[in-house]
């Protein structure tokens, strides 16, 4: 019951991955068309050379002969020409589906919550875009097209061999079942090794990709031999795995020489027989024997066009479970967040990475449009976590969040985090341009608003000074620009945006002197009138903030000014003289 239920879902994911083609039908149809019209082609060859044997050669007809042979050069022509055709357009197609299948993948990965990113590697995300979109194309070039000619191949030449000589056939047929029962055992066996193949490619990529991420790490802390031998023991799994199936291919089609020998042997026994009592013809005898060949050689091909086809749809079945797991698209609402002033209030907010372990717990405060709120705290304490909220890099558990008093999931998400810009302590910038970096593709940002916006941060000058100015790569994260000066182009980004809301990481403690008060002053213009959420690392910083909340193991323990906090003497005052004399024996 079991392997019937697989067999179903199989058929049904079969029928799937040919609908990627369905854009393409025409030329998939055409490409049926040819393939079929080829095989015809190659089917009939044993018939065409068994005439020109018994009626040109043995009667020593050279005029017809010379004729006939012109008309199979032709044919033989005409097939490779078919053959061509046919690749190529099968080749087209699968890169095809391949295009727009990535564009389908890229576009629902960054549609998924982040929650998704934190328990799924980066390699594996990886390997379904790439390699295993690759398979997919395999499959339409090598596998479901071909496979329609080798099958029809197969028929025609049976029906000509029965046509010409039923007992030559049947002589022909009786190895049949081992190859069938042969072919099987291979399928079966080359499947599973396809998915181990898979799983440890996978693998692979994800180690790969973290273990490069974080190579500074793995000199820094001598790792570098402990790791080698880690990629060592996943190198050699993989290895492994290929292994495995090549030892398949290199079983499966010597049995099938075998096989295809002792049919030959039968064939020229029992038409050796045939010729001395001539009841079969010489011309018959070799069309018999070139049958054989093209016979097997489809029979043979079809087990390794059906592992393509199983290679396809092990890949498809992965990168479908990726799109339709839902559970993890992030959902926005109906309502564009136009004119948002930027009046922001939790009610009774929980929220927890884990359900069973909350992280913000029963919070309750609000801000009013165009205010500074900073957040103070330990580390764990659950500052990022508030400031995710609000942009709904997560969404919360319990209680409400309201913005200009509607809940914040009843907003559409890019027009609710286009008025949302949110400048984090890790500067990320990608490979590329400043002015890339700035704009993000976002072509209504012009090139004069954002030299507008580099002035008013104060980032111009040093953007000038640089070769190409804002032409200059920053390479990839933003490594060929200080650590200061990638946190003042994401300034300068998040101002570009207009936003109405900031949500800050401020943080400063690991630039010099000159470029924390450009920092400064790049915090201050962008907080003015608009309003703000900042993570505050120095408290020294935020003297002047409209409200402060402390938060500690996810519960605010007080709120205020910075002078009501001081004049409580509660845990504000401890932690702001903490600060005070850790600076003051510095």
């Amino acid at each position: 019951m079991a392997d019937k239920k697989k067999k179903k879902l199989n058929v049904g994911l079969l029928w799937r991955i040919t609908r990627l083609a369905l854009p393409y039908r025409t030329l998939f149809v055409w490409a049926v068309i040819l393939t079929i019209v080829q095989s015809l082609l190659s089917a009939t060859q044993p018939y065409f050379f068994q005439y020109v044997i018994d009626n040109f050669i043995v009667r020593i007809d050279l005029d017809g002969l010379k004729r006939w042979s012109l008309i199979i050069l032709g044919l033989l022509i005409l097939q490779s020409i078919l053959g061509f055709i046919t690749s190529y357009m099968t080749e087209i197609i699968g890169q095809n589906v391949i295009y727009e299948m990535r564009k389908y993948v890229y576009r629902h990965l960054v549609s998924l919550r982040l929650s998704f990113y934190d328990k799924t590697p980066v390699g594996t995300a990886v390997t379904r875009t790439v390699s295993d979109i690759e398979t997919i194309a395999e499959l339409f070039a090598s596998g479901l097209i071909t496979i329609a000619g080798d099958l029809f191949q197969i028929v025609v030449i049976l029906g000509l061999m029965f046509w010409m000589n039923w007992k030559l056939a049947l002589i022909s047929l009786l190895v049949l079942p081992l190859l069938l029962y042969a072919a099987n055992i291979f399928r079966k066996a080359v499947r599973d090794s396809f998915q181990e193949v898979r799983t440890e490619v996978t693998r692979l990529n994800a180690f790969l990709q973290e273990h490069i991420t974080g190579m500074q790490i793995v000199q820094i802390f001598n790792r570098e031999k402990a790791e080698m031998q880690k990629f060592k023991n996943i190198n050699a799994k993989h290895r492994d795995a290929n292994i495995k199936g090549v030892f398949y291919y290199a079983v499966f089609f010597p049995v099938v020489d075998v096989i295809v020998a002792i049919t030959l042997a039968l064939i020229v026994w029992y038409g050796t027989f045939g010729l001395l009592k001539g009841v079969a013809g010489i011309g018959e005898l070799t069309a018999f024997i070139m049958f054989i060949n093209l016979f097997f050689r489809p029979i043979r091909m079809v087990a390794d066009r059906f592992n393509n086809i199983q290679m396809g749809m092990v890949a498809a079945e992965r990168i479908f479970h990726l799109i339709d797991d839902e559970n993890n698209l992030e959902k926005g609402g109906k309502i564009v967040a136009e004119n948002l002033r930027g009046e922001i209030e939790f009610q009774h907010v929980e929220f927890g990475y884990l359900s069973e372990q909350p992280v913000i717990k029963d919070l309750s405060f609000k801000i009013d449009a165009g205010k500074t709120l900073a957040i103070v705290g330990h580390t764990g304490s659950g500052k990022t976590t508030l400031v995710n909220l609000v942009s709904r890099f997560y969404t919360h558990e319990k209680g409400t969040i309201l913005i200009d008093g509607i809940p914040v999931e009843n907003y559409e998400l890019a027009s609710l985090r286009k008025k949302i810009a949110v400048v984090l302590q890790d500067v990320f910038l990608f490979s590329g341009s400043i002015t890339d970096n700035i704009r993000l593709k976002d072509e209504n940002i012009g090139a004069a608003e954002i030299e507008a916006a580099a002035k008013t941060i104060g980032a111009y000058d040093f953007i000038q000074s640089l070769p190409g100015n804002f032409d200059f790569n920053v390479m990839e994260r933003g490594m060929s620009l200080s650590l200061g000066q990638r946190q003042l182009v994401s300034f300068i980004r998040a101002l570009a945006l207009n936003p109405s809301v900031i949500v800050l990481d401020e943080a400063t403690s690991s630039v010099d002197s000159e470029t924390e008060a450009l920092i400064q002053h790049a915090i201050q213009t962008l907080l003015k009138g608009r309003t703000a959420m900042v993570i505050a690392h120095r408290l020294s910083t935020i003297q002047h903030a409209d409200k402060i909340i402390v938060l500690e193991k996810g519960v605010l323990v007080e709120e205020g000014t910075h002078a009501q906090l001081l004049a409580k003497n509660g845990k504000y005052a401890e932690l702001y003289h903490t600060q005070l004399i850790a600076a003051e024996e510095v």
